[in-house]
């Protein structure tokens, strides 16, 4: 294990694979029975559960104690051998074991290198030069060399834990027990203990886990993650129903359908571990310099050597900045992921900071990405002499208990009018697509039109009439009623999140970004106005899921370099398929777990301090390798003047390069921009 093999390694476990085409599966029915019911991300998530758990990371791993052993060999190496030069001669010999030992990583490297890729690299040199250091006798030198060798390894992997303790916590975030009703019993079980054929029970509120008919009740259920599609779907007795949709009001029962990994999410989830299969570490540029450089300095100590002899070559060669370039530029991008986790922007991939320069076009997924979850009421229509408030009084108290947005909407804008609610009458109260309460005396109901209807309300032409045009701006909409008669209707609209239109403009200026898309499963009517109002420059309406990531694709195909702005698991593909993937926290867990960035204060504020980051990486990146190359350098060069002291200046020079670069890759140049001046905070 090597020290640019190690420090590449700690970075790939944050890669995501980019460009992988997928489509979504079709829910199939058919098959061998499935016996149990399983988390929908399967065996790749239980791996990054694995990766990032907490107690994994303080718990030593193989690879940390192969660093701490080698660590106390090559100190007792060097002790050895520092002890032989000052006190007593042959205790110098007793060095070599350890030398030898901590060598063994880079010979068989080498060897690697040389029967697979046939090419020299750092390795080859490494190995090499240690090698003639025994040979020759320069024992203190070489302990020395294993020393920073083992030092430097310690060091990366200190600092890339502690980068990877700053995302622990996005991958907690699946619920792990569901209801069911077993024997006429509700009890709670763990998710895993969910079988075919069990009866899951889900409320207001709740997450529907499996796929399935629903056996007994009805429900108004939010279906955007899957679909995209932002108006309520009303489901009852005989009606199917998927995982990871919400149930918005209502109650219902669930017969878990026998196909386990057979649902809709599962599907999409097999597509993704397939995908997470095929991943590569990320290859840091400084580590084909490094490479590149080996042969030439090989040529070079072999050409001086007549001239300055052994010490004089050996100096030459040792100058090689060998891994040092690729130390410090690994820890420029652990800062650099450290520094926008500080920011509220969490990245998995070190190098997405050098696609996000190339990045020209964003596309949005539009519900949950550029709109709130929950939308705000546009209007309130009312029939005869009740007035608007009246109607929208009713209806706050009759939703007070609920917990989804279309309740909350209409609950928020009461309070803002400093509207007195009355009491319910919990005798009353029913769920079903709608409400029916008790209030001062009088039974309110609140709910769809289709819900008025079966509940033997007569529906007025007017409320008909605003409930299309409501639907064709693909606004929800809440109808009232009092005992038998509907007074009036509340409609809401989708609520844009506070300063989109200012950040998409300012991605435009500053940031080189030629192209603004939204791709939603809305109707064309809100999706175009939405356009509109943000200054997007294009759009597509009515996209299902697994088109999503086709249009991307032909995006790209078209030579755009894409950024793909996602929260649901129907944008999961296309987050994998684009160039650079963004998810907001709190999304979907499948969209947080497939996107390469995650937005940690689930708003668009972040986005152009994003890109200034990505502006000013590769030039840091680059600095940071030429610093640590200058030393090596001069130290080659001092080796042509003074020979004798090739030797010495050889490990001086270089380690004063490494120690630069370091502090330069703590101090980038984004520093110098304030994080607020760009996020407009």
């Amino acid at each position: 294990m090597l020290i640019e093999a190690i420090g590449i390694t700690s970075l790939g476990i944050f890669a995501t694979s980019r460009r992988k085409k997928g489509k979504l599966l079709r829910h199939m029915r058919s098959g061998p029975k499935a016996p149990r019911v399983m988390p929908f991300t399967g065996s790749a998530r239980s791996e990054q559960m694995k990766e990032f758990a907490a107690d994994n990371i303080e718990r030593k791993s193989p690879r940390k104690r192969l660093n701490d052993r080698n660590m106390a060999v090559s100190m007792v190496s060097m002790g050895l051998a520092g002890a032989g030069r000052l006190f007593y001669t042959p205790l110098i010999w007793l060095s070599v074991p350890g030398i030898v030992y901590i060598t063994q990583f880079a010979i068989l490297e080498a060897f690697r290198s040389l029967i697979h890729d046939k090419k020299l690299t750092v390795d080859s040199l490494s190995a090499l030069m240690k090698i003639l250091l025994v040979v020759n006798g320069y024992l203190f030198f070489a302990s020395f060399s294993v020393f920073m060798f083992s030092l430097n390894r310690k060091l990366l992997d200190k600092i890339s834990d502690d980068s990877k303790k700053n995302i622990i916590d996005v991958f907690k975030r699946q619920p792990s027990t569901v209801w069911v009703l077993r024997n006429g019993v509700e009890r709670e079980i763990k998710f895993e203990a969910l079988t075919s054929g069990d009866t899951v029970i889900v409320g207001a509120g709740g997450t529907i886990p499996v796929d399935g008919l629903i056996t007994r009740g009805t429900a108004s259920v939010d279906q955007h993650i899957l679909t995209g599609e932002s108006q309520p779907a009303e489901k009852r007795e005989g009606d199917e129903v998927f995982a990871l949709t919400l149930v918005l009001s209502g109650r219902i029962l669930i017969q878990a359908r026998e196909t386990g990994q057979q649902t809709t999410a599962a599907q999409i989830a097999s597509i993704l571990n397939n995908t997470i299969s095929t991943k590569t570490d990320v290859q840091l540029w400084s580590k084909e310099i490094s490479d590149r450089t080996v042969l030439p300095t090989f040529a070079l100590g072999a050409i001086s050597y007549p001239f300055l002899g052994s010490t004089g070559a050996l100096g030459i060669v040792n100058s090689h900045f060998k891994y040092r370039a690729s130390i410090a530029s690994a820890i420029g991008v652990l800062n650099y992921l450290d520094r926008a986790s500080h920011q509220g922007i969490l990245i998995k991939d070190g190098h997405t900071f050098e696609l996000l320069q190339d990045v020209d076009t964003i596309v949005f997924d539009k519900t949950g990405t550029l709109t709130e979850e929950q939308p705000t009421v546009a209007a309130v229509h009312t029939l005869g002499d009740v007035g608007a408030s009246e109607v929208l009084r009713l209806a706050a108290a009759a939703e007070a208990k609920q917990t989804h947005p279309i309740a909350k909407a209409i609950v928020d804008r009461a309070a803002q009018d400093a509207l007195d609610l009355p009491d319910i009458e919990d005798a009353a109260y029913k769920l079903g697509y709608g409400l029916t309460v008790g209030i001062e005396g009088t039974l309110v109901r609140v709910g769809s039109t289709r819900f008025l209807a079966e509940e033997g309300i007569e529906v007025p032409d007017s409320i008909r009439v605003a409930q299309a045009r409501s639907h064709d701006r693909g606004s929800p909409m809440v109808v009232v009623a009092r005992d038998d008669h509907i007074i009036g209707a509340i409609e809401l609209e989708a609520t844009i999140r506070p300063g989109t239109a200012d950040i998409i403009r300012r991605l435009k200026e500053d940031h080189g970004i030629e192209s603004t898309y939204i791709i939603s499963g809305d109707q064309e009517g809100p999706t175009r106005r939405l356009a509109e109002a943000l200054g997007i420059d294009r759009y597509f309406a009515e996209v299902l899921p697994e088109q999503k990531a086709s249009l991307v694709a032909g995006l790209q195909d078209e030579g755009k370099t894409v950024c793909y702005i996602g929260d649901g698991i129907n944008d999961a593909i296309a987050l994998q398929q684009a160039d650079v993937s963004v998810s907001i926290r709190g999304a979907s867990t499948v969209a947080t777990d497939s996107a390469q960035i995650i937005l940690m204060d689930q708003t668009l504020k972040q986005l152009p301090y994003l890109f200034l980051m990505g502006r000013h990486f590769r030039g840091d990146m680059r600095r940071i390798v030429a610093i640590v190359m200058v030393p090596s350098v001069v130290s080659a060069s001092g080796a042509l003047f003074f020979p004798q002291l090739a030797l010495i200046q050889s490990f001086f020079f270089p380690q004063i390069g490494l120690m630069a670069g370091i502090s330069a890759a703590m101090h980038p140049a984004i520093r110098r921009q304030s994080p607020t001046d760009e996020s407009g905070g």
